[in-house]
């Protein structure tokens, strides 16, 4: 049995088969989905911050107003390792948020001056706060904000600037107060480096951003200021919250117009305190240098210059040194250098710098001097008196050397009883004015004289009275103290032996025997007296014989002027005289 090859016939197909629209199909689906996906996703922004603290890659939210705009996508450091490099992905329709205006800051619990913050990221964690601006102009890169801003960008107000030499006079947060009230705030302090101080941004917000005029000042406003000056002491205290946290306050001086209100980026100077604005208006004076052969401890810069009791300037520094050469030399030769500075508007209206100088040198020339005194007792500060010292008959003949006509002739004037003024005939006297001398330089500076103060009087002639002290002859005088002294002690010794002799000759029996005898010795005397005492015998026979005795001198009485007219009347019989007679006087 035969079998035959069977021989396939082959066609070639030429219709599309239907397989295919499963593949084409696949392709268009995923096509339009790639193109709805890159249509419907937001734009990529690229953040630059210094640390990535709190900041999860796929899981930190960049919220705006508490909404969800985006989320960070991916966290890594910048090819030179400085910062660290942010991608977030923005929600679709969120483009317009973006722009140049807008800002972004990481939220995280902050505890500052204003409160605690961001509680709500202790459970959530940190997130990424989105500002956006009314800018025009989108922008994809930025930098996250080291801290919050205070206000937006838009938010109603004026900001200006203010400029310190203090780097911890504010901080970011402080209230700006003006009468108490809270109206602003500081939004931003920097370091600059061209004018080599603060410079701080504050916001005030609207309506009382029309406060904020040309001629407001603005000082800091510390809560309690304590001033311990040669002026007294001043205490000054704000707000319990100024207390706490500080903060800067602004007005309008007494007597000053409000002036036009400001716009924005206007700069202003944070003074100190209040007193300091009212020091620093004074900007024309006459700077002259002083020098004071006696202690300046107690004086400081800023402290007053007065005349009198009225302040016409300021200490400017103490000690001054800036333009001299060999400074010590300086202070031991002339004295402590101090600058001060009189001010024009401190003592009259239209006073010209040229007047002050010359009304200056007229007073120099007259006895004016430069003093220092105690201006507070409690805290030992001084200032700077200035007075005239010298006599005043001095002053009046130099005062004479300027009179005119009429002060001549009314110093000629006298008070009559009924408050009329009679004029005497005194003549006139004209003078030519003098000039006084100019006032001697040192370092550039006009010197003004120089006088010791009460204080410093007495203190000379305490050193005066320690040098006389010092120049006795302490030496010789301590010899002979001392040759004293040894003398003495030997006079002391002598003496001691003899209390000790004495002692032994008091102790020794025949001396104890001594007042026995005595009182024996005084009674025989005794019992002697009182046989001679009246009333006794012996009394009454001495007496009786005294008697006797007494007649008898009486017997021989005549005998005796008998004796006394004749010698020998004992041998011869003498003649009896006649009594005499007294003479009579010559009649007249």
């Amino acid at each position: 049995m035969t079998s035959s090859a069977v021989q396939a016939n082959i066609r070639k197909i030429s219709q599309w088969s239907p397989i295919w629209i499963v593949p084409v199909a696949a392709v268009l689906i995923g096509s339009w989905m790639l193109y709805h996906t890159f249509k419907n996703q937001g734009p990529t922004v690229t953040l630059l911050a210094s640390n990535a603290e709190g900041i999860i890659s796929g899981k930190t939210q960049i919220k705006s107003r508490s909404v969800d705009v985006g989320k960070v996508v991916s966290v890594e450091l910048s090819q030179d390792l400085k910062q660290v490099v942010i991608r977030a992905r923005m929600n679709p329709g969120t483009a317009n948020l973006l722009n140049d205006e807008s800002q972004l800051w990481v939220v995280k619990p902050t505890i500052g001056r204003g409160g605690v913050s961001g509680l709500n990221t202790l459970l959530s964690g940190a997130y990424i706060e989105l500002q956006p601006g009314k800018s025009d102009s989108g922008k994809y890169f930025f930098e996250l904000l080291e801290t919050p801003p205070i206000a937006p960008p838009d938010a109603p107000g004026v900001r200006i600037f203010l400029s310190s030499s203090d780097a911890a006079a504010l901080a970011v947060g402080d209230p700006i107060l003006y009468r108490g009230y809270d109206v602003g705030t500081v939004e931003r302090s920097e370091f600059d480096m061209t004018k080599r101080n603060m410079r701080y941004q504050l916001f005030i917000r609207a309506p009382y951003d029309a406060l904020v005029t040309e001629n407001v000042r603005f000082w800091k406003a510390s809560g309690m200021a304590l001033d311990m000056s040669a002026e007294g002491v001043r205490i000054e205290m704000a707000s319990m919250a100024t207390l706490l946290g500080g903060g800067v306050t602004f007005d309008v001086l007494d007597g000053w117009p409000a002036g036009n209100k400001v716009a924005n980026d206007a700069d202003f100077q944070l003074f100190e305190n209040r007193k300091s604005i009212q020091d620093g208006l004074y900007n024309e004076y006459l700077e002259y240098l002083l020098f004071f052969d006696e202690s300046i401890r107690g004086l400081t810069a800023g402290a007053p210059v007065e005349y009198r009791g009225v302040r016409i300037g300021t200490v400017a520094s103490v000690p001054y040194f800036f333009n001299m050469k060999n400074p010590l030399q300086v202070a031991f030769n002339k004295g402590i250098p101090v600058l001060i500075r009189i001010e024009t508007g401190r003592l009259y209206d239209n006073l010209t710098l040229p007047q002050l100088r010359l009304e200056l040198d007229q007073a120099v020339s007259k006895g004016l001097r430069a003093v220092l005194k105690t201006g507070n007792l409690l805290t030992g500060g001084l200032y700077i008196d200035l007075n005239q010292l010298e006599a005043d008959s001095q002053r009046q003949t130099q005062a004479a050397d300027t009179v005119s006509a009429p002060v001549a002739a009314s110093a000629a004037l006298d008070a009559g009883a009924d408050n009329t003024i009679v004029a005497t005939e005194t003549p006139a006297i004209v003078a030519t004015p003098l000039l006084p001398e100019p006032l001697p330089e040192f370092a550039g500076y006009k010197i003004l004289p120089t006088s010791r103060s009460g204080l410093g009087h007495i203190e000379q002639k305490v050193l005066q009275a320690l040098d006389k002290i010092n120049n006795l002859p302490v030496e010789q005088v301590l010899a002979d103290s001392s040759a004293t002294l040894n003398a003495t002690r030997d006079l002391m010794q002598q003496s001691q032996q003899l209390v000790q002799s004495l002692d032994a000759l008091v102790k020794a029996d025949a001396t104890q025997q001594l007042p026995a005898e005595v009182n024996r010795s005084l009674a025989d005397l005794r019992k002697t007296l009182a046989g001679l005492s009246p009333g006794s015998p012996v009394y009454e026979r001495i007496n009786s014989n005294l008697q006797a005795m007494d007649k008898v001198l009486r017997d021989l009485q005549p005998v005796v002027q008998t004796l006394n007219q004749q010698s020998n009347a004992l041998i011869l019989s003498a003649d009896p005289k006649a009594d005499p007679e007294p003479e009579q006087g010559n009649q007249p």
